[in-house]
């Protein structure tokens, strides 16, 4: 049924500076939680020892016939003791537990600006990105964060180490086997420990691939927009047996998983059954030889447990950081992760008009055998009005993306103002671009945050924002609603929430990128859900919403193209031919087919079935 992945690759961190790096990381966001979890160390070590030493005194103090008021006030004094210690242990876990999300918030935050904000678009399409990221959030937001838990194993180790010196001080005078053999024992423990979190590791990018495609298909269940196709061609069958499937395959590795977790657990269960059961037998002979007290029996056996507890505590410590180690390993390959564009300091942005130089460019996308764009030379002068036209595949949107610093060339190089893309703080640049894409996504906003999403604070902005409303056609419905532009979009998140048409959505766009005023105006098929009239005042309108501003205007319907001044034809990736609309007619070329097979459909009578 699936097909076997690549080998893992190997994280490059080293398992030691990972735990140092999430060290460093707590440190850094909260110094007390540092000290909380630091000052917990001696607590765990001294209370067991403490519980231990009350039982031999009580037990020998009872043998010697000690009077029944010293008991009382043996028992009075250890009872005091132990709770002031069990308060402090309280007081010091409480504070560890309350502030402990805060790392772990702090952390998804980061990833979440990361991936959607801060790192290259491009990077979000890649495939060794995604999985990165997939292993770096799961490990963030189900179960128990690397980053922050970390503590809880390191605390745990450095009680484990302090109460193995302490102790094995104390049982080395009495009788060394015991010690060999806890030892023996608690170092099994250590492969039991680490048997299923390296299995786990090992095999999940065998999982890891059917879990992102159950959940998109969970999410294309729940996206209300696809409801209707999924009713009307009865999908739902489709789609519930593709999820049953990769669920069932998800859950037959989970099996695998606890399996071993099981199997583990029995053996470590039996070591530790060995061990108490050497450690009776030497402790039996010493007290029938004479050379320990009652109470020194129960003294020394309970050094015994805690001391294989401690050992075998230690071990799977020293295993959990090893499986913490490689999740955070992840995280941090996920914060390094390269970015090709200019995210710091960068040149004075060109003012407008902009020309736009693309010398032999070339792209090809993250795991495709083929180039997209082949070698594009293009020149677009500043304030030129430009068409682009081809079949779909000739590469036009992939284009457009690398003009918009969405996509860096993977040959060749890309001016802008006569800089390179690359020497401009990306952020900045984006302010040059006012884009209308294929792809609509409506957001919960108002109809004016909407439109005005690119600065708010400008002054005039509400004014500014009706003329973009209204220079794109929209205002007059938007004005009609009970609150006007401060209606909310999409119903069902706010009480006065509406959804628009196609169409009208597509012309909201617009009327956000006319608000955003850019010098450099990209319109990827914005008349594809405009009903005639409405395309027909747009194109009327090109001349005026273009003035001053370097335009790129992508269409398959032809007749658009007579208000740009220049067209360009795109096929597989290269171009083939350039001009006026009256030049490439004459030509006879490509373009001049194209346009004919779709103005034959308009020839005044003629209709066609």
């Amino acid at each position: 049924m699936q097909s076997e992945p690549k080998a893992k690759k190997k994280r490059g961190d080293s398992k030691i500076s990972s735990i140092v790096w999430a060290i460093k990381n707590l440190w850094q966001l909260d110094k007390a939680f540092v000290f909380f979890v630091a000052a917990a160390i001696p607590l765990g070590v001294v209370m067991p020892l403490a519980g231990s030493w009350f039982s031999k005194e009580l037990i020998d103090s009872i043998g010697a016939g000690t009077p029944f008021a010293d008991l009382a006030a043996l028992v009075l004094i250890f009872v005091l003791a132990f709770i002031l210690l069990e308060l402090a242990q309280s007081y010091l876990n409480s504070k560890c537990q309350g502030r402990r999300y805060y790392v772990t918030s702090v952390h998804q935050m980061r990833v979440n600006a990361i991936e959607r904000y801060e790192t290259d678009y491009e990077n979000t399409e890649k495939q060794d990105f995604r999985e990165l990221q997939g292993y770096m959030w799961n490990d963030a937001c189900h179960g128990d964060c690397s980053v922050e838990f970390v503590w809880q194993n390191l605390r745990d180790a450095l009680v484990h180490l302090a109460g193995i010196v302490t102790y094995t001080s104390l049982l080395l005078v009495l009788n060394p086997l015991i010690l060999i053999v806890v030892t023996i024992v608690s170092l099994g423990t250590y492969f039991t420990t680490r048997w299923q979190p390296l299995y786990y590791e090992k095999n999940k990018q065998k999982w890891e691939k059917e879990i992102r495609k159950k959940d998109y298909l969970r999410a294309l269940s729940e996206n209300f927009s696809r409801a209707k196709d999924i009713r009307l061609y009865a999908l739902e069958g489709w789609l519930d047996k593709m999820m049953r499937d990769y669920q069932a395959y998800i859950l037959m590795w989970n099996k695998r998983c606890n399996l071993r977790g099981l199997l583990a657990a029995v053996l470590a269960g039996l070591m530790t059954l060995v061990q108490n059961g050497v450690a009776y037998l030497v402790l039996i002979g010493t007290l029938l030889a004479g050379d320990i007290t009652v109470g020194e029996f129960v003294f020394y056996f309970s050094l015994t447990g805690s001391i294989g507890g401690f050992l075998q505590g230690i071990i799977r410590d020293v295993a959990n950081l090893n499986t913490r180690a490689e999740k955070i390993a992840y995280a941090r390959e996920f914060y390094r992760y390269p970015t090709r564009f200019n995210h710091g300091e960068g040149c004075a942005l060109p003012k407008a008009p902009v020309t736009i130089e693309l010398k032999d460019v070339w792209y090809r996308y993250d795991g495709a055998e083929d180039y997209t764009l082949k070698g594009v030379n293009l020149v677009i002068t500043g304030g030129e009005n430009l068409a682009l036209v081809g079949m779909n595949g000739a590469g036009k949107t992939t284009l457009i993306k690398l003009i918009c610093g969405m996509y860096t060339p993977t040959k060749g190089e890309i001016l802008v103002g006569g800089r390179k893309i690359s020497e401009y703080n990306i952020e900045e640049y984006y302010s040059l671009i006012s884009a209308v894409f294929q792809e609509i996504h409506a957001i919960a906003f108002t109809f004016f945050e909407f439109v005005a999403s690119s600065d708010l604070e400008r002054p005039g902005a509400r004014e500014a924002a009706i003329a973009a409303m209204k220079a794109a056609g929209i205002y007059d419905k938007i004005h009609a609603l009970p609150n006007g532009i401060d209606t909310h979009l999409m119903q069902g998140i706010y009480d006065d929430g509406v959804d628009l048409s196609g169409g009208e959505m597509q012309k909201l766009v617009l009327a956000r990128a006319i608000y955003k005023d850019g010098a450099i105006l990209v319109l990827d098929e914005p008349t594809a859900a405009l009903d005639p009239i409405a395309e027909n005042n747009l194109y009327q309108q090109y001349k005026s919403l273009t003035a001053g501003k370097t335009s790129i205007y992508i269409s398959h319907r032809f007749a658009s193209t007579h208000f740009c001044d220049r067209i360009v034809l795109l096929e597989n990736g290269v171009i083939t031919e350039s001009g006026t609309h009256e030049e490439l007619m004459q030509r006879g070329g490509q373009y001049a087919y194209m346009f004919g097979v779709q103005s034959q459909y308009y020839k005044e009578g003629e209709v066609h079935a």
